[in-house]
């Protein structure tokens, strides 16, 4: 595990955070029998089933350095008052961890990352210190690119609010970019890693191949 409580906060790189690369969006319908079952990786229970996003990154320019993530967004239930939050994730810097703790409450884990790249398939390998998995992504070469910008989304779709066990952080980030087709994602030995998507319901999935997103301070309670 990775160990943050002796980071000089004043050595953080303080928010708006301005941060480009590419990214896999990959939509997942989960059913109540998916949520009892992996209900230890965080993941909002609903009796009728729920819309989830897995996202992987690879963050080309940021105020740290270079990163890798995979994450999980948990989307709003709007009968429950919950808004967005993230569960669970993953980042191949120990300055990443340090910064998504302490500055958004996001509990980012320590993992390394492995990239293949052949055409149009990606295939990723992510390890932790006790499991190891691995992803493969197929995308389309024949969609044409779709321009998006965040600010034309809801803003409740888009506002994330994590909890660290003291305190509440909320924040919405900004991002444009333009998007292609992921057809098809494929998971592979996520035992405790990870949910196990491959049981979940695949509504298909978005590429990303350059964004722009706007990390803002998040309102601290």
């Amino acid at each position: 595990m990775t160990r943050i409580n002796h980071t000089d906060p004043h050595n953080l790189q303080l928010p708006p955070w301005n941060l480009q690369g590419e990214g896999f969006i990959l939509n997942y319908w989960l059913t109540p029998q998916f949520l009892k079952k992996f209900r230890h990786f965080g993941l909002s229970y609903s009796s009728t089933g729920r819309f989830v996003q897995v996202i992987l990154v690879r963050y080309q320019d940021t105020p740290i350095q270079p990163y890798d993530e995979l994450l999980i967004l948990d989307h709003p239930l709007m009968t429950q008052r919950i808004l967005s939050t993230i569960p669970k994730i993953y980042v191949s810097t120990t300055e990443s961890v340090i910064h998504g703790r302490k500055l958004w409450g996001i509990p980012k884990e320590l993992a390394r990352f492995e990239w293949r790249r052949q055409q149009n398939q990606l295939f990723c390998h992510i390890a932790s210190s006790e499991h190891e998995m691995s992803l493969h992504i197929g995308f389309s070469p024949y969609f044409k690119s779709v321009p998006v910008n965040s600010k034309y989304l809801p803003k409740q779709l888009m506002q994330i609010d994590q909890f660290d066990g003291q305190r509440h952080y909320r924040f919405r980030p900004e991002f444009k970019g333009s998007l292609n087709v992921i057809y098809q994602a494929h998971w592979k030995n996520t035992g405790c890693l990870f949910p196990d998507f491959s049981q979940a319901i695949f509504l298909k999935g978005l590429y990303v191949p350059a964004f722009d997103l706007i990390f803002p301070k998040a309102q601290i309670t």
